[in-house]
């Protein structure tokens, strides 16, 4: 994991893997932005790529720091910081929190398609587990949660309130890193969890979920479609792609998201020497 320490202004670029030619991943700002969540988001892309054997291509991730009354000045110094990466194609960061489409629309990086990315969730959450999602919550807030809860209107779904205790077959978790955590796992009823977000689960929520006979969808996998249509056009069907990866692994029930990790790190070995250390979990 290298991180480079903008000089236009205070901020910073993780990249996962030095061998990627392709480094994809978010960009976003605040007063303060963790460089430990940054690392976490860009190694749940690196995985989601070598989850669909996706070569050459890696995790990223970018924090702007920057005061309300600065933000504009600190947007155009790391525009202009990361022009030369991003002409070359070797960086494509999409906007995240305290960034819109139009901030980083002058290097031609677009918001990710928030229908897709919550239909490849859908499909995820169809086909894990004993159930379907006949009943499903969804948690949290943003496009991406808008679009499932469409989607699953328009699918017949029962829609149960929106809460991590709901009694329902699936839960669709949406926020920040970790914001599924041990305390938080103990009170799930859901049989399947979908995450609509990078890493909203801990390792600790896992381990908790998992104790309790509960299937846990990989982030990489249940949010990989926009990556997939993007940067692997010609691998077929996005949507169709994650849904086979998840039935592919159903069988592993609770140890799932162990046997999509194990899975992810052989494909990335296939490419390239680098081992990168530590799992995708909050």
């Amino acid at each position: 994991m290298k991180v480079d320490k903008l000089t236009g202004t205070d901020g910073f670029v993780v990249t996962d893997l030095d061998d990627a030619t392709t480094s994809v991943g978010v960009a976003r700002l605040a007063p303060k932005v963790l460089r430990d969540g940054a690392q976490l988001l860009a190694r749940s892309v690196t995985y989601a790529f070598a989850s669909f054997g996706v070569a050459g291509h890696g995790g990223a991730s970018a924090g702007i720091n920057a005061k309300p009354d600065g933000r504009d000045d600190a947007v155009a110094a790391f525009l202009d910081e990361v022009r030369p990466r991003a002409e070359a194609g070797a960086l494509v960061l999409a906007p995240g929190t305290g960034l819109t489409a139009d901030d980083l629309a002058p290097l031609g990086w677009v918001a990710p398609d928030a229908e897709l990315a919550a239909a490849g969730a859908l499909a995820a959450g169809r086909v894990a587990g004993p159930h379907d999602w006949r009943t499903a919550a969804v948690v949290g807030s943003g496009p991406v949660v808008d679009a499932a809860v469409a989607q699953l209107t328009k699918a017949d779904a029962t829609l149960v309130d929106a809460r991590y205790d709901a009694p329902c077959d699936v839960l669709f978790v949406a926020g920040k890193a970790g914001v599924l955590d041990h305390a938080t796992a103990t009170v799930v009823q859901a049989r399947t969890i979908v995450p609509l977000t990078p890493v909203p689960v801990t390792a600790r929520a896992l381990a908790v979920l998992g104790r309790a006979d509960r299937v846990v969808i990989p982030d990489f996998l249940s949010t990989a479609a926009p990556l997939l249509a993007a940067h692997d056009p010609d691998g077929g069907d996005p949507v169709q792609r994650v849904h086979t990866a998840v039935t592919d692994l159903a069988e592993a029930g609770t140890g799932l998201w162990l046997a999509a990790a194990k899975r992810a790190e052989e494909h990335l070995a296939t490419w390239t020497g680098e081992k990168p250390f530590g799992r995708p979990l909050a």
